[in-house]
């Protein structure tokens, strides 16, 4: 797309200014608390656009269309949650006994340094009963806290969904008023631009989907194997939290890792699991996921890791869930333009491979980013 002083780059700085200067300055301001809401709900609205589009010619009916694509998107989330809640029920009934297991552990390791540092057992013997009691007092703070903030996530969540219903429902006035603001020359460009930020959100959420349901089957049916105990709930934890790049994944194989530790005699089953989780991985990284999320999804692990440090420091566990999709936008949005090229593939996995490609492709003035800062703009 060839660049235009006059559109274009306004148009980028819009995007940039309203996904990281904005929350930048939303959490000086006010504050972590629902500074990432709009962003969540430009993206659930953007999500949802092709189901609304699909049934609103099946109703010829908008709001009808709205609400049905409300129902579909959020009927598979609580059967999920009900899942997980009724899971979770159960394996907290077994904390006592992880305790007891963990404190017999302990004791173990305390009579092991009485005979070889020579430390006094009593004094041993109480620094591990004070600190297994300490652990488990902390993990029932962590559930009430978590039980605490319920209600203020129930809030986000409502506010959410009302505004993601509002843009939905002017979304065509939205979309006509940014058209106006390009000349009739650009005018096609923008909404095929449109179009194709939408495709990429509707790809993004299908494909994560099914890589969890993949995931999800994959992990639970190979613990089930092992012998795991709840084979499928820490199979589907862990397909969620892999929507969190790195982190989501290791996060999900600790887990049942360490519980096994604390409830399993032989060394095998721990071994199996992180073996289990090793090949998942792999599996994931270079065959699941590239297959059914495509190339246009696919950041490297630089920017990934820069996105998930950033949208953890301005918006938490959303804004790192967050950051994956608007790479991806970002890079294409600077994929649109001749100006911002380079900086798409510079984001582009595989990058080693590409060394040379901006030697190749892009020496010349136009793609040149200071001119974007510095040029004088003609009319």
């Amino acid at each position: 797309m060839k660049y235009d002083a006059k559109i274009y780059p306004q148009f980028s700085k819009y995007f940039l200014f309203h996904f990281y200067a904005y929350p930048s300055y939303l959490d000086s301001s006010c504050g972590q608390s629902g500074n990432y809401s709009d962003s969540i709900q430009f993206f659930f609205a953007l999500m949802l656009k092709p189901i609304v589009s699909f049934f609103e010619l099946k109703f010829h009916n908008r709001i009808l269309a709205i609400f049905t694509a409300y129902v579909l998107a959020v009927a598979p989330l609580f059967i999920l949650i009900f899942f997980f809640f009724n899971q979770t029920r159960i394996l907290f009934s077994d904390l006592p006994s992880v305790r007891d297991r963990l404190a017999e552990m302990m004791t173990v390791i305390s009579d092991w340094s009485d005979q070889k540092l020579s430390l006094k057992a009593d004094t041993t013997s109480s620094w591990v009963s004070e600190n297994v009691l300490a652990a488990s007092d902390f993990s029932i703070d962590i559930i009430k806290g978590s039980l605490q903030s319920t209600t203020t996530v129930l809030a986000h969540v409502v506010l959410i969904v009302v505004i993601t219903y509002f843009i939905l429902l002017y979304s065509t006035a939205f979309k006509s008023f940014l058209l106006v603001q390009a000349n009739l020359e650009n005018r096609k460009r923008l909404d095929q631009f449109f179009k194709k930020l939408q495709y990429l959100a509707k790809r993004y959420l299908l494909g994560q989907v099914l890589v969890i349901i993949i995931l999800g089957l994959l992990i639970g049916s190979g613990l089930w194997l092992i012998g795991v105990p709840y084979p499928f709930f820490w199979g589907f934890l862990a397909g969620f939290l892999e929507i969190i790049p790195y982190v989501g994944t290791s996060i999900g194989g600790i887990l049942p890792v360490f519980y096994m530790f604390m409830i399993t005699d032989n060394f095998w089953q721990p071994i199996a699991v992180v073996g289990l989780y090793i090949v998942v991985q792999q599996l994931e990284g270079n065959l699941i996921s590239p297959n059914i999320m495509g190339t246009s999804i696919r950041i490297n692990p630089l920017f990934v890791i820069l996105g998930l440090f950033i949208g953890g420091i301005l918006w938490g566990i959303p804004g790192m869930i967050l950051a994956l999709p608007i790479l991806a936008m970002t890079k294409e949005i600077f994929r649109s333009f001749d100006i911002f090229k380079p900086l798409s593939y510079l984001m582009e996995d595989g990058l080693a491979r590409k060394k040379n490609v901006f030697l190749e492709l892009f020496d010349d003035e136009k793609y040149r980013i200071i001119n974007f800062f510095f040029e004088e703009r003609k009319e």
